[in-house]
């Protein structure tokens, strides 16, 4: 592996904890040598993509990055916007736009229906992968040891809907790959349901669009979403 892939696999491990992290403790998680993680976390530091804890208790991600996340968080708004409104408008529903942060997907745009309820989601907030319909259309597109790698560990369980049985996930990732649809029935969220297709978008990035409503119109425009979300799809044209 690179330096690159190197630099690459430390940010993304940091960008996965919720805390910061040693050498030692991102040896651990990378699988690289500590020797390693120490040479290349100081050329990190030197470009402020990762910054130190002033207590010295470890690493996190720094204000360099961001440069790079707002011109891509930019990019990719502006090539999906159009098509989010069209979908919105036909649709009568609240559209999100998604990307996997980490061990999540993190919602980075949404689009209002004209008769908008209070929705479960908003710009920012993330969902576990194996709970929500934009995680399962993403992973869909990850070769299996990726997959099994996400789905490895305990899966929280977020209403009495959730799926936390890896194996029948992996079973739904399968049939997502043959339809690129995903479904959602009240398994992140009481009262909401959604459907969404995952595809790589004009910036080459992985990204899922889902169109999110109230359990009591789903039954009535689940196909309608589900023929909406098939136009906007590239890989179903």
């Amino acid at each position: 592996m690179a330096d690159i892939g190197r630099a690459s696999l430390i940010l993304d491990t940091l960008a996965e904890s919720r805390t910061m992290l040693s050498l030692t403790e991102l040896a651990r998680r990378t699988g690289l040598p500590r020797s390693t993680v120490h040479r290349l976390i100081q050329a990190l530091e030197g470009e402020l993509y990762v910054v130190r804890d002033p207590g010295r208790r470890g690493y996190s991600l720094g204000p360099g990055l961001l440069k790079f996340g707002v011109a891509a968080h930019s990019r990719l708004v502006s090539s999906n916007r159009r098509s989010l409104a069209t979908l919105a408008r036909t649709t009568g529903e609240n559209v999100d736009l998604a990307v996997f942060s980490g061990r999540e997907v993190v919602v980075v745009d949404q689009v209002e229906s004209p008769d908008r309820v209070r929705s479960a989601t908003e710009v920012g907030r993330a969902f576990s992968l194996h709970a929500s319909c934009l995680g399962v259309a993403l992973m869909a597109l990850l070769p299996d040891d990726t997959v099994q790698t996400l789905l490895s560990g305990p899966l929280t369980r977020f209403t009495e809907h959730t799926v936390t049985d890896p194996d029948v996930l992996i079973r739904r990732i399968e049939d997502v790959r043959s339809t690129r649809i995903a479904v959602d029935r009240e398994e992140h969220d009481l009262g909401i349901c959604a459907v969404a297709t995952a595809f790589r978008g004009q910036t080459g990035a992985l990204q899922a669009v889902s169109v999110v409503m109230p359990s009591s119109r789903f039954r009535l425009k689940q196909s309608r979403a589900i023929e909406g979300l098939e136009r906007l799809n590239p890989d179903l044209a």
